[in-house]
Order: C-alpha cells, then structure tokens, then sequence
C-alpha cells in the first residue's frame, strides 16, 4: 500500500493532518456530547428521588466517558503538532503487551483475547507510549464489534522490524482504504453509525507508528472482520 499523502509539500501535509484531526473531534466528541447533555436535561426534569439517584451514575458515566475522549483528544492534538517527547529506553515490548491484555480481560465481557507473543522481546522505546498504542488498537477492534468476539493479538519480529497486530474477524467493520489508511479513517470510518470514539485513537496510533519510524496498515481480509497492524524499525 502506498505510504499516504508521499507526494505532499509539507505545509499541505500539515494542513490535511489538521482537516483531519478536526474532522476527527468533531465525530469522536458530538455523539458522548450529546449524549451527556441529554442525560442532564433528564435529570433536571426528574422528581423522584430514587430515580434521581439512578440517573447520577449514568451522567457520571458519560461525563468519565467524554474526560477520557477530551484528555485522547489534547494528547493527540500534542502529537500533532510536535509537542510530545518520546522516552528512550530499553523495554520488553512483550511483558507491556501481556500486562495491557491482563488489564483488559479483568474489566471485558464477551471478548476473549488470544495473544501470539514471544516469552520477551526487548526494545529501545517508550514505555508508556506502547501501553497506550495497545490500548488503542485494542479499543478500535473491541469498538467495532459490540457483540463480542475474540481478538488475535499478535507480536514478532520480523525482516528487522517489529510488528504489532490486532484482530477481530466477527468485527463489522467498513470497506477498507481507498487509497490509504488515513482516507479510511476520514471516509469510511464515518459511514459507519454507532462507532464514535476510535478515530482519534487509531489516529494517535498512527502518529505513533511515525514518529518511531514506522507505518500502520489497515485490513479487511475477504472471510471478514478488521486487522490493524503497526510495523516498526527494531531498535535494540
């Protein structure tokens, strides 16, 4: 697959990042916005005091909901626009990876998570930055299969790079990129209602895999479903 926007001046790079970053927040944020507004005008309507009670968790939920898409959405704005610092030091890549998963099965229902990893792969990079790229293409291919299903995470080595890639084949995902990664996530994402809040985090993920040097790819393979694989330069 072509590398997306290789033919661009930078400033024209520059700006079509930011049309779609904005693009982005404005589909990410609208729907938990809405959402929440609506919620509070419920409860200022609402006199029974039982389930005025009731309504408090749900608002307190959907504001936890939009804290987390605002705190992704400044982060990612950060990246962008060159203001975050990578750390460099030398990490398992795979005992991140493990323990990301392990937090994730303890809160998850109705997905099951088949990890394909080595006993260790050590690395020179940010720590906490590849907890929060797992994080991420575990969310996209969580988010776009609300029924359920199960997920093949997958690290390893190879041709001098590192690979990291999340699946989901029950996922109902939409058609895949019409020329490029970032086309899918301004076009083809967006015809698919109901699944706000994973443009952002697969944008931050590719700004990731950039700024290490590597490229994120999007499938849709012909029996179904979605994969979204990150390959990196392996730094020793």
């Amino acid at each position: 697959m072509a590398k997306p926007d290789s033919g661009r001046r930078p400033e024209e790079k520059s700006g079509h990042f930011t049309s779609l970053f904005m693009h982005l927040v404005s589909q990410d944020l609208g729907e938990p916005f809405a959402d929440f507004r609506r919620r509070f005008e419920e409860l200022a309507e609402e006199k029974n005091l039982y389930r005025l009670r009731e309504n408090l968790g749900e608002l307190s939920e959907s504001l936890y909901r939009m804290d987390r898409l605002v705190h992704d959405l400044v982060d990612t704005a950060s990246m962008e626009s060159g203001g975050v610092v990578l750390e460099e030091e030398t990490v398992d890549l795979a005992s991140i990876l493990s323990e990301q998963i392990s937090r994730r099965l303890r809160r998850l229902r109705g997905f099951r998570i088949q990890p394909e990893i080595p006993a260790a792969l050590m690395v020179r990079g940010d720590a906490g930055r590849f907890a929060t790229l797992i994080n991420d293409l575990l969310d996209a291919v969580i988010l776009l299969s609300p029924g359920g299903g199960t997920i093949l995470f997958r690290l390893e080595e190879e041709r001098g790079n590192i690979s990291l890639s999340a699946e989901n084949r029950t996922a109902a995902a939409p058609p895949g990129p019409r020329g490029s990664f970032l086309d899918w996530l301004r076009d083809g994402l967006h015809e698919k209602e109901g699944f706000e809040a994973i443009g952002i985090g697969l944008y931050r993920s590719h700004l990731l895999a950039q700024m290490w040097g590597g490229t994120m790819d999007l499938e849709t393979p012909p029996e179904g479903g979605i994969s979204f694989t990150v390959r990196l330069p392996d730094r020793k």
